[in-house]
């Protein structure tokens, strides 16, 4: 139900088009194929650049920069079970969770699928030196295979243990950080096609809440019609839960609570969502509870965004 209905210019403004069902991606499938191509590119540009064989990655966002794979990222961001291995000069080799090989069926940036050696102590236990030892053995013979003698290994997160096993079989570790945020610094056209639809996924979400911002319902609730557009629409999640109202505004970055909006009361939010395709959109939006007019104190505050948003434009 819409308590308080838009108005044209606003409906404009936050693209609610999708209010009725889910969007869907006009971005032609050639799109997404060249931008994948880029990025593996990109990664293969930075090792050479950093003078390193390969880069072994275990952070999901990489893995899905790299070769555009998705499988359960929430959980493998804390549980290091899937894990990829690319080359500077050389194949691309995914390792996936063990019955999840098919999910990477059509993806050209992997040459390879090997079902992953997981060695974290929830399904090693004491087993850890053994399954860890597998594990550096299959990633040590591939360098040795691939890596055309170059033992200089870019890895962007990993336990201890990982590190000494493969410093122990000749690997020199190099922090792989650097390489994938770099990497990630630079768009394509492409890429930027792609991250403009994960805006107005975004901008749909927001039309939801902004259209849900009636007295009494909770923050929780308005942040809960972000996350419905945003899986609805193929998104992935959200990063935070910045979305508070009235008092919970000040300070800021307290997450949302349960606490009910109340008329007039400024609603501010900051989307932080990773949306289709694995882009993020990070926009900030307030306004007011009833979509009531803002009162002296909350136009000063607007007025003072705004004022740094123009500054900041014309720096």
């Amino acid at each position: 139900m819409n308590y308080f209905p838009m108005g044209d210019q606003k409906r404009a403004f936050l693209n609610a088009e999708g209010a009725d069902k889910p969007l869907k991606s006009p971005v032609p499938h050639e799109t997404l194929l060249k931008a994948r191509r880029y990025r593996i590119s990109r990664i293969r540009e930075l090792l050479v650049e950093n003078e390193c064989g390969a880069i072994l990655l275990y952070d999901p966002v990489n893995i899905r920069y790299a070769f555009d794979c998705s499988n359960m990222q929430f959980w493998t961001a804390h549980n290091p079970i899937r894990y990829a291995l690319i080359f500077a000069d050389g194949p691309g080799i995914m390792f996936e969770f063990k019955s999840c090989e098919h999910l990477n069926e059509g993806l050209e940036g992997i040459d390879e699928v090997r079902v992953a050696k997981g060695w974290m102590f929830m399904g090693a236990g004491d087993r850890v030196s053994e399954y860890v030892g597998n594990w550096a053995d299959e990633i040590a013979d591939l360098i040795q295979q691939y890596g055309g003698g170059n033992k200089r290994l870019a890895i962007d997160r990993m336990e201890p243990e990982g590190v000494f096993a493969l410093q122990e079989r000749g690997s020199v570790i190099v922090e792989g950080g650097q390489i994938t945020e770099r990497a990630r610094s630079i768009k394509s056209p492409e890429e930027i096609e792609l991250m403009r639809w994960t805006i107005r996924v975004c901008e749909a979400g927001m039309a939801r809440i902004f259209e849900h911002s009636y007295p009494g319902v909770t923050e929780q609730e308005l942040w809960a019609h972000l996350h419905f557009e945003n899986a609805r629409s193929g998104g992935d999640w959200l990063e935070t839960k910045l979305l508070t109202c009235g008092s919970n505004t000040n300070p800021w970055y307290k997450e949302c609570s349960d606490r009910p909006c109340q008329a007039g009361e400024m609603i501010s939010f900051d989307t932080d969502m990773i949306g289709p395709y694995g882009y993020c959109a990070d926009l900030s939006r307030a306004w007011t509870c009833g979509h009531t007019p803002m009162n002296d104190k909350q136009m000063e505050l607007y007025s003072a965004a705004l004022d740094q948003i123009n500054h900041n434009l014309i720096r």
